[in-house]
């Protein structure tokens, strides 16, 4: 079962926003995705860091999230954006494993790497059946995963407790430097990825105001693998790209993006 590790961290859609606000590179293939689809499902909605964008496209969207404060942030950003675009955004607060709309859509999307925060099989299967629940005839489900050659860019994959990432900057929105850096572990019998973020955020004089960690689970595939289990829910692979500007797949891709349709 997933367990939502962020209640005791507040600032959690801050920290979020301040890591990710200038992530844009798959902005511009989600739009191209979801061409002539005019209401898709985006699951694991956060913030609105895609929705936004595609809403202003002209898409009427609809987003799940697991977490009541991503989604309160993303909705305090609603009054910040033209009424034309913000009625086109509809918010459901849903676990991605058991949800129902009541609704199907032609285009439905799991973006941001997010399905690989689903640890077991039996809940990567019960979202699987409840997105294809959810998918129109003859629409287009699409799923992003990381890739095996991000764990060896970051070299986690050699279990090196002491390997860190670092960010430090100031964070627009509250005008704290903020700190992060992250300790990694690996079991490669489950395949599950365990990172440490740490967070260190400083007042404005510069004495450290708090200290914070958040624990990340991820489960890594192998594309076969993803295969097999998208087949035994349904579903079929119609093609899979290397990055967000649809170039090919293969050795070497840091991303999958997997197109998919059902069978």
């Amino acid at each position: 079962m997933i367990q939502d590790v962020f209640p005791q961290v507040p600032e959690r859609p801050i920290l979020y926003d301040w890591l990710y606000q200038k992530t844009t590179k798959d902005i511009e293939m989600y739009c191209r995705l979801t061409e002539g689809h005019e209401s898709i499902l985006e699951c694991a909605v956060g913030t609105g860091r895609l929705a936004i964008p595609l809403a202003e496209k002209g898409r009427i969207v609809h987003g799940i999230d697991y977490s009541a404060a991503m989604l309160q942030k993303f909705k305090d950003k609603l009054s910040d954006i033209p009424e034309t675009t913000r009625n086109r955004i509809h918010l459901y607060q849903a676990d991605m494993r058991n949800f129902d709309l009541n609704q199907k859509f032609t285009f439905v999307f799991v973006p941001f790497g997010s399905f690989v925060y689903l640890l077991t099989i039996e809940d990567q299967k019960s979202c699987l059946n409840c997105l294809r629940r959810h998918l129109a005839d003859g629409g287009t489900l699409v799923i992003d995963l990381p890739t095996w050659e991000e764990a060896r860019d970051e070299k986690w994959l050699n279990n090196d407790p002491a390997l860190m990432k670092v960010k430090q900057a100031i964070n627009p929105e509250t005008g704290n430097t903020t700190e992060m850096w992250s300790t990694f572990r690996f079991d490669s019998s489950t395949q599950i990825m365990e990172q440490d973020r740490h967070y260190r955020i400083y007042a404005h004089d510069g004495c450290l105001e708090r200290e914070q960690v958040v624990l990340w689970k991820s489960r890594f595939f192998f594309l076969g693998e993803f295969q097999l289990l998208l087949e035994t829910c349904g579903l079929k692979i119609s093609q899979v790209y290397g990055d967000f500007q649809f170039g090919a797949y293969g050795h070497g891709s840091e991303v999958a993006v997997v197109v998919i349709k059902g069978t």
